[in-house]
């Protein structure tokens, strides 16, 4: 599945709260290799700890840290420039099978002035992208696996990974929010939602009607799944949209982790 995983490192309390949700993630997604990064910007205030020596150093034992407790392999890089572009830039350089972040919760507005690098990776990535909200909690064995879809084409990729996570007895749940000015083409969604939840006994459809970014973070709330994948874009017909409003509403706004399939 997702062997080989970039990790974007920036050392705040809250991000070494949030990768506590990785172990579990990391085994359901088979990955068996994570290269830390931290990427030392431009316009920020340098500090003797900001130094290249002083950086490596950190990554060094975090990343034999993770390798004794996690049982992956490690590697670690330190980058220079702006967070998203340096990211993805290394996880093309290594071939990555995508990237993970951490979030914290920002309106739409508060972004455009302070920034935001999660948001900033889902808008520009092309490769999975796993984003952790910093007040996560690990997840339990049994905890499901939800996939959120709307049928398109956009979806397959999301579709196919969603099979490989489910393949054992792992539950898993298929979820569509119908929404309340649906075309009569929406019947054809309905039945691909059930048969890819007829496919095992393991997993489930549920579909439900209204907002569907508002109906899948209060679904994702009350269940409280391990991890929920949903497609970059949705239906949109316009094809140059980096990021569909669903998508984003759910990256920025859940309190699971989430996986964004490009």
């Amino acid at each position: 599945m997702l062997s080989h995983l970039i990790l974007s490192v920036d050392y705040s309390d809250n991000w070494e709260q949030a990768v506590k949700q990785l172990p579990p993630l990391l085994e359901r997604l088979g990955t068996r290799k994570l290269t830390l990064s931290y990427v030392i910007e431009p316009h920020t205030r340098k500090h003797i700890e900001d130094s290249d020596g002083a950086v490596e150093g950190k990554l060094r034992e975090l990343a034999r840290r993770y390798a004794e407790e996690w049982k992956v392999e490690t590697d670690f890089e330190v980058r220079h420039g702006f967070v998203a572009s340096c990211i993805l830039e290394l996880a093309r350089h290594k071939n990555a099978d995508g990237v993970i972040c951490c979030s914290t919760h920002h309106s739409a507005g508060r972004e455009l002035f302070m920034g935001n690098n999660a948001m900033n990776l889902a808008r520009m990535t092309k490769r999975p992208l796993l984003i952790l909200p910093v007040e996560g909690k690990p997840s339990s064995p049994q905890a499901p696996v939800f996939l959120a879809t709307d049928g398109s084409e956009n979806a397959g990729r999301c579709e196919e990974l969603f099979r490989e996570l489910v393949s054992g007895d792992q539950e898993g749940r298929v979820l569509w929010v119908r929404p309340d000015d649906a075309p009569p083409e929406a019947d054809e969604v309905d039945r691909k939602v059930h048969d890819i939840a007829n496919s095992k006994s393991s997993v489930h459809a549920r579909v439900l009607n209204g907002h569907p970014a508002r109906e899948l973070l209060q679904l994702i709330r009350d269940s409280q799944p391990a991890l929920t994948l949903i497609g970059k874009r949705g239906t949109t017909p316009v094809e140059q949209l980096p990021l569909g409003h669903t998508s984003e509403t759910v990256v920025r706004e859940s309190h699971h982790p989430v996986l964004l399939i490009p």
